[in-house]
């Protein structure tokens, strides 16, 4: 192991030390620790090693050690290029990022190996006898080396896979953010209605150019963890700058379901390019989709056609509406902007920021959401605070409906 991540030497003309990436284990590198990692198991066979199947366990710890020794130079030898450093302004993979993704993938052939050894020690040389003793066995080291499988998907995660995702989401939330330049605007639908929606243009190309330039580099296991990450990330996103589209009239929440549909399939391609058996609904456990699905019934949501209702009441009737469960609080807040008088400003502008910096305080780079909500809830009471004032101001001339 101390040889396998070898520092790589370079010199220009001049004898000046250049930047050189380290070297990389080799497939015969990585079949010969196979083999001392069988060896070393076998030790616990009567008939190869001469020991006794109880010492499995204790032996299987020494492969642990091991393995934890080996994360530990991969992770050394990765480039250190962060999420900044991933990808080139054309979204295609840096020098960098191509030698994490090789070390990724022989970390990913460490892994199978060290999933297909208890059997191929304890069971397969026995066939086709049959020995309880020896299947006992062969359990027993399979969970004994389960923390070796750990620290390599962790470190594998930790230095490759993390910052591939805050790269990948960052650039995804920026093409998003491109719905707040008008394009649902009642003037301009039937305009954009003849190039193509809003997802046809921004975003398809985006990750089919993800999937065929990046997650087809990695191996299936990882690329799913992967595309599960930019696809949660994805709906949460588009969802909130969805909620927080202001004017957003008749012709433009037709257009916005449209488009959830079209961002629906979109992604349903993505995951089906990356060789995923994981479905839209099971990403995050769910949360995402359920929102995105949502999200529909909530832009036609009538609850203010009753003009003698109160705020109350409209409030009342709207937690009692089905879809009110599976949206984030902050969803709900921006949708009832889209309603209100021009007076209360949207929630990004209180802040002084574009859309994409306000989603970005609600929806972090790894999908997480949970951390922006009450921040969102203290900006909504701000802005609501605020239109108070104005409104005294104003006398109550400004269109929209103030409840």
């Amino acid at each position: 192991i101390r040889y396998l991540f070898a520092e790589a030497i370079a010199v220009d003309e001049n004898g000046v030390a250049l930047p050189v990436l380290p070297t990389l284990p080799s497939r015969y590198d990585l079949k010969k620790i196979e083999n001392n990692i069988r060896e070393e198991l076998s030790l616990a066979d009567p008939r190869e090693g001469g020991g006794d199947l109880s010492m499995t366990t204790m032996i299987s710890q020494n492969v642990v050690d091991m393995v934890d020794s080996f994360c530990e130079a991969a992770a050394g030898a990765t480039s250190d290029v962060g999420d900044e450093g991933c990808l080139n302004d054309e979204g295609l993979p840096t020098d960098g990022l191509l030698h994490d993704l090789n070390i990724a993938s022989i970390m990913n052939s460490l892994a199978s190996s060290l999933r297909k050894l208890p059997e191929d020690t304890f069971v397969l040389p026995y066939r086709p006898a049959h020995s309880p003793q020896h299947e006992e066995a062969a359990n027993m080291c399979q969970i004994a080396l389960l923390p070796a499988l750990h620290e390599i998907e962790s470190t594998v995660k930790r230095n490759i896979l993390n910052p591939l995702c805050y790269a990948l989401n960052r650039r995804i939330g920026s093409e998003i953010a491109k719905m707040h330049r008008g394009i649902y605007m009642e003037d301009t639908t039937d305009k954009s209605s003849m190039e193509g929606s809003f997802v046809e243009q921004n975003l398809s190309n985006v990750y089919d150019a993800i999937a065929i330039n990046l997650l087809s580099k990695l191996p299936a296991e990882y690329s799913s963890i992967v595309g599960s990450t930019i696809t949660a990330y994805s709906l949460y996103s588009f969802v909130s700058n969805a909620s927080l589209v202001r004017p957003l009239g008749e012709v433009g929440r037709l257009r916005i379901t449209q488009d959830l549909a079209d961002f629906e399939l979109a992604l349903e391609q993505l995951m089906f390019k990356v060789g995923s058996s994981t479905m839209l609904n099971q990403v995050h456990c769910g949360k995402p989709y359920a929102e995105l699905r949502a999200v529909r019934q909530m832009l036609f949501w009538n609850g203010l056609e009753k003009k003698d209702a109160s705020g109350s009441d409209i409030a009342k009737q709207m937690l009692r509406e089905a879809w009110i469960k599976d949206v984030r609080p902050s969803t709900a807040f921006h949708l009832l902007f889209s309603f209100a008088p021009r007076l209360l400003s949207s929630p990004h502008h209180s802040k002084r920021m574009d859309a994409k910096e306000y989603v970005d305080t609600l929806v972090n780079l790894d999908a997480s959401v949970d951390d922006g909500e009450s921040q969102s809830l203290m900006t909504t009471m701000s802005c609501c605070d605020a239109y108070q004032q104005r409104e005294s101001v104003d006398m109550g001339t400004c269109s929209g409906d103030r409840r």
